[in-house]
């Protein structure tokens, strides 16, 4: 029997690239065997009327407010597990997949102590192509940090400490053993955190650079400073959450300074190629 498999898209604004990952989940080697979950946390009555019509079988949810990404997942989550759901696909509304992609990760659960499986993210940065890996902590500072690569030449599958979950496929039994995204993040955060917390109950995270998935990365704000105050605010509560109170000192003076720090010259660089376009 097939395993049954469910796909989360959290719309935020922006309705074409929800359909554009919508089309490219339905051309993928299980687009036909999806259970479709798509979250609306920017509801509007005639965008509503447009996913229905061109996805009638979908499972729309509105959302009452703009929830953030953990809330907003889980009003997903809830009702796929509750279907009998095996493994949920998290996928951001501006990333892409291809059409071989369900098929490669899904092998890596024959392994029963697999939890959580991601692809490696493409995306832009300063105008290249980056690959974005798997993460580690850097406990000193409380600091998730990326391993990002130009060129990829290594594909075995990696055990990790942490994935994104713009993309990520997760098992219904990690999430009845782990409980759900942790709603005290916004938005950031909310991925090491429950990778984190999956690994202490005796998952693996793996990243799996055979499958690349294209990524807009954070297409959802005008500017990238906007991001900042939110990603502060989850760092703090990653402090909190994850040191003990001796060790909270330091992590808590990095993000104080390293936040403003990022918003100037991100503001210094925006305002330089505004300034040129």
């Amino acid at each position: 029997m097939p395993e049954k498999l469910s796909a989360i898209i959290l719309n935020y604004k922006h309705p074409n690239n929800t359909l554009n990952c919508l089309r490219a989940l339905k051309r993928s080697d299980a687009g036909d065997r999806l259970d479709y979950y798509l979250v609306d946390n920017s509801p509007l009555p005639e965008i509503e009327k447009r996913f229905k019509k061109l996805y009638p079988a979908i499972h729309y949810i509105s959302s009452p407010s703009n929830l953030g990404f953990a809330a907003g997942n889980n009003l997903a989550i809830r009702p796929a597990l509750k279907a009998g759901t095996d493994y949920i696909l998290i996928i951001n509304p501006d990333a892409t997949i291809g059409h071989q992609f369900f098929r490669p990760l899904l092998r890596h659960f024959s392994d029963k102590e697999v939890g959580v499986v991601a692809p490696v993210i493409l995306h832009s940065q300063k105008g290249k192509n980056v690959y974005g890996l798997e993460g580690k902590i850097n406990w000193k500072y409380a600091k998730p940090e990326h391993r990002n690569l130009y060129n990829l030449k290594k594909f075995e599958p990696i055990v990790s400490e942490f994935v994104t979950f713009a993309c990520v496929l997760i098992s219904a039994d990690t999430f009845k053993k782990n409980g759900l995204l942790d709603e005290g993040y916004f938005m950031y955060f909310e991925d090491v955190d429950f990778c984190l917390s999956a690994g202490r109950r005796g998952k693996k995270i793996i990243l799996d650079p055979s499958v690349v998935v294209n990524h807009n990365t954070s297409s959802s704000f005008k500017r990238p400073t906007q991001k900042l105050f939110i990603s502060f605010k989850s760092h703090l509560r990653f402090i909190h959450k994850w040191l003990p109170l001796t060790k909270r000192l330091i992590p808590y003076l990095y993000a104080i300074s390293l936040y403003p720090y990022l918003y100037l010259l991100w503001s210094y660089h925006y305002l330089k190629y505004a300034k040129h376009r």
